[in-house]
């Protein structure tokens, strides 16, 4: 079959986050199972076409601002007008199109023509929810309402949406006015552990011989790090020799000022145990990552992160947040704890419960191995391609040929 994913991420490139980590392993999967597999991204720098572990990607020039206006919309709207003309000239023509909600990369692309093609949306988190999760960042409210329209037109005007988590599935479906039994709920799967043991960099040497907690992932108030920071004083006054990691994009702000001040102010006698990292690829992660006693992701709702199913495949338990896409993949008590969200008070209770009880920490780890291996990449790989061949079979007559325009 014919594939072809588009993302504006791509973790080969400079592009950061969970969206081009799941995009390049999965078209790594399915190009495995002997698939044709394009991915259409974003250029760093020249525009490019390659071969990459066996996947044709194409480097689409960064898109500039449409019209003398300029209005807050205009760059992704110029983007997805690139991808639409980039879909156009493919060949073969692709059977499948995959697109996520999140940036509306395929909004122009559902408004045409497409009937030798199966458009799939699959569903990031929208980005009004972003915003509503983030709401001290000073994001355009006009923005996220445009954003938010051109979103939903291109998500009820797919063929087929597919969703990593029930909890996302539930929230657009109601969101978007779209039948709940027209979100098919596909897993994302895992294989940081296997791929990036051989070619994983050296720990950094401040962290050499320490005891330290891992938060991994962009510093900003949707994933709670102001929590965890209201959350930590406790936990490292009553245990002085631990150290706390935070390792990702740091350029976001909370209550207008950067996260980690605010990290800092809330733990000013403590301030030489937190350590500040960078956003790390894979391969200088892994040794951060299996360094650590376990993992914090204190999110205050969370679809279903890449990174908590990294965190399981290497053994580490993660503390996590209740009523949101963690819960279907963390099992409370057994490969990690769940607490609720915007809770410090819950949050330190539940680090300092792992922290006091080490052989059940130890046994957490293997549980939390056994979880990942539910989300093995052949196996969900295989699972996306046996959708994609149903839709196929079915004439895929979709939301936006049929089923969409219900609800």
């Amino acid at each position: 079959m014919n594939i072809c994913l588009v993302s504006r991420e791509y973790p080969t490139d400079d592009h950061a986050g969970g969206i081009g980590t799941y995009t390049e392993k999965t078209a790594r999967a399915l190009v495995g199972m002997g698939q044709s597999v394009t991915v259409l991204t974003e250029a760093v720098g020249a525009p490019s076409v390659r071969v990459e572990e066996g996947v044709d990607v194409h480097r689409l020039p960064a898109t500039g601002l449409l019209g003398p206006l300029r209005p807050p919309y205009s760059r992704t709207l110029a983007r997805a007008r690139a991808v639409a003309r980039a879909l156009r000239q493919l060949r073969p023509v692709p059977e499948v199109v995959q697109v996520c909600e999140c940036g509306a990369e395929g909004f122009w692309y559902s408004l045409g023509d497409h009937r030798a093609t199966t458009l799939v949306t699959r569903l990031a988190t929208p980005s009004v929810v972003v915003a509503e999760l983030s709401p001290h960042t000073g994001e355009h409210r006009i923005r996220t309402e445009y954003m938010d329209w051109m979103e939903r037109t291109q998500t009820r005007r797919s063929d087929a949406v597919i969703s990593p988590s029930a909890a996302l599935a539930a929230v657009v479906s109601e969101r978007w006015r779209i039948p709940a039994g027209s979100i098919s709920v596909i897993r994302t799967g895992v294989d940081f552990a296997a791929r990036h043991a051989s070619s994983a960099t050296v720990l950094p040497a401040e962290l050499h011989g320490r005891d330290y907690l891992l938060y991994f992932g962009r510093l900003e108030e949707r994933k709670g790090v102001h929590v965890l920071a209201e959350a930590l004083p406790e936990v490292l006054e009553r245990h002085p020799d631990l150290h706390v990691v935070f390792a990702g994009e740091n350029y976001l702000t909370y209550r207008g000022r950067p996260m980690q001040e605010y990290v800092e102010r809330c733990s000013p006698r403590h301030g030489d145990r937190l350590h500040f990292l960078p956003r790390l690829s894979q391969d200088r992660l892994y040794p951060v990552l299996a360094g650590a006693l376990f993992v914090v992701m204190p999110s205050l709702w969370e679809s279903l992160a890449n990174a908590a199913l990294e965190a399981l495949d290497m053994g580490k338990p993660v503390v996590a947040t209740r009523g949101c896409g963690f819960g279907e993949v963390v099992e409370d008590g057994r490969s990690g704890l769940l607490v609720p969200p915007a809770n410090a008070p819950a949050l330190s209770e539940a680090l300092l419960a792992l922290l006091a009880h080490r052989e059940h920490l130890r046994e957490m780890s293997v549980a939390a191995r056994a979880a990942a291996d539910g989300f093995r990449m052949p196996r969900l790989a295989a699972q996306l391609l046996d959708f994609y061949e149903g839709l196929r079979r079915a004439g895929a007559p979709g939301l936006g040929r049929g089923r969409a325009a219900a609800g």
